[in-house]
């Protein structure tokens, strides 16, 4: 969701592993293979691909892009952190329309199938389920959307501006690819048990029984302890 639109939600993250300041020239390192590429109506079958986007940044004069210029990191700085924005494109294809053309290839070439290829027929009808949805993703128009997040990187803390579990997991793996890997930074989501954490407590969590603690309530509840008799 954008900020421009006047309201938003929100999800919160703490950025946990910075050592140093982050230059503007380390953070462009990997920054510039994960930016948008232009729109295009080319026949492609991809579902879900996101990519950077310049963010409208009010301390701009002039948009890079105006200028016919490449854009990097220096042109999202917004008083003490960084303006970020990225694109969702997302391709659908109706279930029942190809349910339908799967069935109807399958009678119509069912004959030359069986006699040319000797994969079971189960094995023969999920190729074609595959080629027939990416015929129809290739056909298919994307769905566009922006979502913006702010980044106080001194604070380690990053504010995005949706709590879509699609666009969650879209920034999640940008941020990782762009900043993360290259230096050792990681995505800690702020659910309600860690609400409160003073900042301290972040820098070496496994040190504090409380703060640990809390983490622990976060993770997926897969094992329950056995209850008595």
């Amino acid at each position: 969701m954008s900020l421009q639109q006047g309201s938003f939600s929100l999800t919160r993250y703490r950025v946990i592993g910075r050592q140093e300041n982050l230059s503007v020239a380390n953070l462009n390192r990997d920054f510039h293979g994960y930016q948008a590429a232009p729109l295009s109506l080319s026949r492609s079958s991809y579902e879900l691909r996101c990519g950077w986007e310049l963010p409208l940044n009010p301390e701009l004069e002039e948009s890079p892009q105006s200028r016919g210029q490449s854009w990097d990191i220096s042109d999202c700085l917004y008083e003490e952190g960084i303006l970020l924005r990225f694109r969702i494109e997302r391709k659908t294809v109706p279930s029942q329309l190809l349910t339908a053309l799967v069935q109807q290839r399958w009678l119509q070439e069912d004959r030359d199938r069986s006699e040319a290829r000797d994969e079971p027929a189960r094995v023969q009808k999920k190729q074609l389920h595959d080629e027939m949805r990416d015929e129809l993703l290739q056909m298919a128009l994307p769905s566009i959307s922006y979502v913006d997040a702010y980044w106080k990187d001194q604070d380690d803390v990053v504010y995005l501006f949706s709590q879509s579990k699609m666009a969650r997991e879209c920034f999640e793996e940008l941020f990782r690819n762009s900043f993360g890997l290259a230096h050792n930074l990681n995505l800690f989501r702020i659910m309600p048990p860690l609400l409160g954490l003073p900042a301290e407590a972040w820098a070496r969590p496994e040190r504090d029984t409380q703060t640990y603690e809390r983490l622990v309530m976060t993770l997926p509840n897969r094992i329950q302890e056995p209850t008595s008799p």
